[in-house]
Parts: structure tokens; sequence; C-alpha cells
């Protein structure tokens, strides 16, 4: 009887082990596809596919071909991904979802609506990935084939300022973090959350953390959680604010008060004491500029203090540092706060080259000196700027810009109203601006271009300028391109013969007369704009034309044509096409 008692209690035993395991696999499995969800990915439009069409001030949707997808018809229509075939119609007070066989999907919802971005600047003011849905009165996201993602269980859904594909969701009056994947990252505790806006050109705004608040009966309390969900700071403080202008992404800095008084953070730690009115970072020098009851003094990132906190003006110069006590008296120093006794320069402003600083007199005049403080430009100009290799952008006393080397060789004459090195190039425009010329130098600074009435428009790869009359391209270091070059997947190609453009096959031959005023090459979608008497129309790939010369466009803009509508730009990166007459 005994060993049946024992057999039956190990037999119970080993049920409740095979429970215990089973829960426990369960729960890990959980937590091991929770933690999957929160790897995700910022989605890019890689290709677009469809575009709002304007006609009569209603909305309708057309493809890359110009086919009407969605007939004009709607007061608005929001299109969250401009690959995927989802498109949000409103007409009046009625919402509906269509999808590109004009059929409405996700009818089993309440509301089906994109979810805004806020705080991010880009071509598609939507989240990509998902949409949110209400249902029994709460909400909850799907994804664009109608998947949920996430039942209906919160109180609201918005996108999380400056954290694309993070949203903020609302559940019991409190607001949590959940991503694009529904994956939660914080949960619903707290009375406000905001993303600190930091971004870096490589991982943009995922490295960014959250500041987050709750209210108490002496008011709002912030508190800080880094990108990886970790609470390093409680919610205990007046106000938060994140370093932003940096791409160190060891360690987090953040201005922090606390009763009042200002402090830094670095990351869960106390860098400098809350015991200051103000603090505020040099982005340049990397130093806090500390005030204390109106005395001011600097210290590091280290947190300590390299100039005493005893003057009443703190000046950061380049280089150099100015304190100014109460009896005027002048004091400078260097960045580890060493005080300099024989001090020739106001300012000294470091370059993206190692070797020079740009130098500004007690005359507010500009020169150059080299590491070795060996002057190579005088003081003599009312402006400098570095280039690249040895040249600088120099403004003489009359206004006029050109181009010096360290020699004072003059390299590009003083004889333009600006001049810029353009973004992304090492291309340098000039402009005159009494007869509104533009003219281009290469980085061996010779005149590549000089075009009256002109645009210049950058491309990742190339550059381009053109004007009523003419255009012309090159590679980022000025080297011109033919069309061929560049538009290598076209069939056709524009140029200009006995003043008229026309357009020709890769091998030269004529396709389409040249009797145009001005014409575009094709683009991705296959169509090139035409121009007569200032007005322009469209042709596609086959040399047949969709629509004659009867648009007007804003002056010298080259249109963008799908079929026979034209692009149209109006606001926030967003785009409609048209085929309306101004």
């Amino acid at each position: 009887m005994q060993d049946k008692v024992s057999n039956f209690n190990n037999k119970v035993k080993i049920i409740v082990v095979i429970i215990i395991l089973f829960i426990l696999i369960a729960i890990i499995s959980l937590i091991i596809i929770n933690n999957k969800k929160k790897i995700y990915n910022v989605e890019e439009v890689q290709e677009y596919k469809y575009y709002q069409l304007n006609q009569s001030n209603k909305i309708g949707v057309i493809d890359i071909r110009g086919n009407i997808i969605i007939e004009p018809i709607y007061n608005t229509i929001r299109i969250p991904n401009p690959e995927k075939p989802v498109f949000i119609c409103q007409k009046d007070e009625q919402i509906e979802v269509l999808n590109d066989k004009k059929e409405k999907i996700f009818t089993q919802y309440e509301e089906v609506i994109p979810i805004s971005i806020n705080g991010i600047v880009t071509n598609v003011p939507y989240e990509k990935t998902v949409l949110k849905y209400k249902k029994d009165g709460k909400y909850g996201i799907l994804d664009f084939s109608g998947k949920q993602v996430t039942k209906p269980i919160y109180e609201d859904i918005q996108s999380l300022t400056n954290k694309e594909s993070q949203l903020l969701v609302k559940k019991d009056g409190k607001y949590g973090v959940i991503n694009s994947k529904g994956a939660k990252i914080i949960p619903c505790e707290y009375d406000d959350i905001k993303g600190d806006g930091f971004y870096t050109t490589k991982d943009k705004y995922k490295l960014s953390g959250y500041i987050v608040a709750k209210k108490t009966q002496e008011g709002y309390r912030y508190g800080y959680i880094n990108h990886s969900a970790k609470k390093l700071l409680k919610t205990e403080y007046n106000k938060i604010n994140r370093i932003t202008e940096t791409e160190e992404t060891q360690d987090i800095y953040l201005i922090s008060v606390k009763n009042g008084k200002v402090g830094v953070n670095k990351n869960d730690k106390i860098l400098i004491d809350h015991n200051y009115q103000d603090i505020e970072y040099d982005e340049y020098e990397k130093l806090f500029k500390l005030n204390r009851n109106s005395q001011y003094g600097v210290a590091n990132l280290l947190g300590k203090q390299v100039i005493p906190i005893e003057y009443t003006t703190i000046e950061f110069n380049g280089l150099y540092i100015k304190g100014i006590k109460v009896n005027a008296e002048e004091k400078y120093f260097d960045v580890k706060g060493n005080e300099i006794q024989d001090i020739k320069y106001n300012t000294l402003i470091k370059t993206e080259n190692e070797n020079y600083y740009i130098s500004i007199n007690n005359e507010n005049l500009y020169g150059v000196i080299e590491k070795d403080n060996k002057v190579v430009i005088n003081n003599e100009y009312t402006y400098i700027e570095y280039l690249f290799n040895d040249y600088f952008i120099a403004t003489k006393e009359e206004g006029a810009v050109g181009i010096i080397d360290i020699k004072e060789n003059i390299i590009v004459d003083f004889k333009y109203d600006v001049l810029q090195k353009i973004e992304g190039s090492n291309i340098i425009e000039a402009k005159l601006l009494q007869n509104d010329i533009t003219e281009l130098y290469s980085k061996q600074m010779e005149k590549i271009a000089s075009m009256t009435h002109a645009i210049v428009s950058v491309n990742s790869e190339y550059l381009q300028i053109y004007s009523e009359q003419d255009t012309k391209y090159f590679d980022l270091d000025g080297n011109e391109l033919s069309n061929l070059e560049i538009f290598k997947n076209n069939k056709l190609f524009s140029k200009k013969q006995n003043n008229k453009w026309g357009f020709v096959d890769i091998n030269g031959n004529k396709v389409v007369d040249f009797k145009y005023d001005k014409v575009t090459e094709f683009n991705e979608y296959g169509f090139a704009a035409i121009k007569i008497d200032d007005k322009w129309g469209v042709i596609n790939e086959a040399g047949n034309i969709l629509q004659e010369p009867i648009y007007k466009v804003e002056d010298n803009i080259e249109p963008e044509f799908i079929g026979k509508y034209y692009k149209v730009y109006y606001g926030y990166g967003e785009v409609y096409f048209t085929d309306e007459l101004k």
C-alpha cells in the first residue's frame, strides 16, 4: 500500500514538474517572441507606385503609367505607403479604404486611418508599415494586408514625436510605447512621453531615447529611458533635455533641472551637480557654460570645471574662450582652461582641415593661420570660409566675393555677389545677382558652366544646371557628363540641334524632330516634357505625344510628368499630379 502511495506521489511530482516546465517554456517563448519583435527597421519607400491626382479640387489616385486607379471624386485621399495599394479616401464626413481594384477593404472595423509622423521631415509623412484601426471603441494597429498587429486595447494610438516606427499608446488613461511590430517598449504608466530628438546620419532616430513624465501635485516630473528601454533617470526632474548636437552614441548627456536648479547627467550618473541657474552646451568646443547667480564659468565633458565661476560674461571664440569680469578685465583661455597671455586674435575658428584656423582680429577682419600660428593669409578680409584643399572663399571690404589659396593668390576673381560650395558636391556655385548669372567651378577651380536664369539641382550621383535654353550635367567633382552616361536605361535622349530640341536613340539616330524650345530627359516612369512658347506638354518613350504643350509652370522649372499629368509640390514633402491649366 505504501509503495502505491509512493508511486502515486512520484507521478504527481513528475506531472507538476512537467507542467512547470511547460509554463517556463511558454514564458521563455513569449519573451523570445517579444524580443524578436523589438528588433525592427524603419521602412523607406523604395519605389513609388501610386500618386494623388487632383482635378477640380477633387482627389483621386493614378499609378506610375498614368492610369487612373481611383476616380477624383474625394475631398482627400491619403496614401500611407506609395508602394502599397491602400488608399484612405474621404468624402465629406465618410471615410473608406480602397485597394487598387476600387474595392472597399478593412470594412470589419469602425475606422481605419493612417498614423501621421510627428517631428520628422520625410517625403511620406505617415507610418509606412501599419495603420490605426478602431473596433468596439478601442484602437489597435494592423499591417497593410489587414492582419492585426495588436488587439484593439488602446484608448488612443499616435506617432511618437521624433521616433519613426514607434507609437505612443494610451491605456487606462496612461501612456506607453510600442513599436510597429506591436512589441511593448515602455509600459503604459506615464502621463507624457516624447522622443529626445537624438539623430545620427547612420541610424537616424533609432538610437534616440525617451523623456517620460508623471503628473504630481507639484506638476509634471520627468525621467529618462534610453533606446534599449533601460530606465536611466527616475521621474523626479522638473525638466530634461538631451544634448543632441553630437553623433556620440556611447554616452548620453542630459541637461536636467531638479528642484529649480540645473545640472548635467551622464547616462544614469550626475556629471555636474544641480547647483546652477543655467547650463549651456557648446557643440564646437564640447564644453558647458555654467551660470550661477549671474556669474559664469566653464566645465568639460568629464564634469571638471576648467574655468572658475567668476566672470560676468563667457564667450566661446573658436579655440579661445574669453572671460570678462565686472571691472571689464578680459582674460583668454584655451579649451583646457589654460590662460593665454599673448593674445593676437579675438577668435580662432577650426576648419575641416586640421592644419588651418580662421583668425579674426580686433578690427573684425579675417585671415588664416597654420597650426604653428604661422600667418598664411593676412587679416585683410571681411569674411573667410574654408572650402577644401588649400582654398578659401573670401570677401573684400566692398562686398565682392572670390576664392584665394593659402598664398593669397586669387583663384576666382572677386566679382561675385554670392559664392558657395554646393552641398553634397565639390562644385562651387557663383552668382552675379544683377544679371541673374550662375557660374559653376569644378574642384580644380575651372569654370565649367555659365547660364542666365539658371536652376541648379543636385542628385546623389550628378549635378544638373539648366535654363530656358540649355542643360548641362556634371559629376560631383565638376567633370562634365553626357545624358547618355547618366540615363543609361533610357531608350531616347534629348539633343539640341539648330537651337531646337528633339530626341535621338542611343546611336544618335533622330526619333523625334528637333522642333521644341526645350525638353527634359525621360524620367524613371518613361515620360519627358516638351516645351513650345513657354508651355509644356509630354511625350512617352515610344516618341508619341500624350499631350501637346498647353501647361504653364513656374518660371524655369522643368515639370515632371506621369502620363498627361504634371507634378505639383504642396508642402510637407507631399505632391500630387494634375492636368489642370493655370
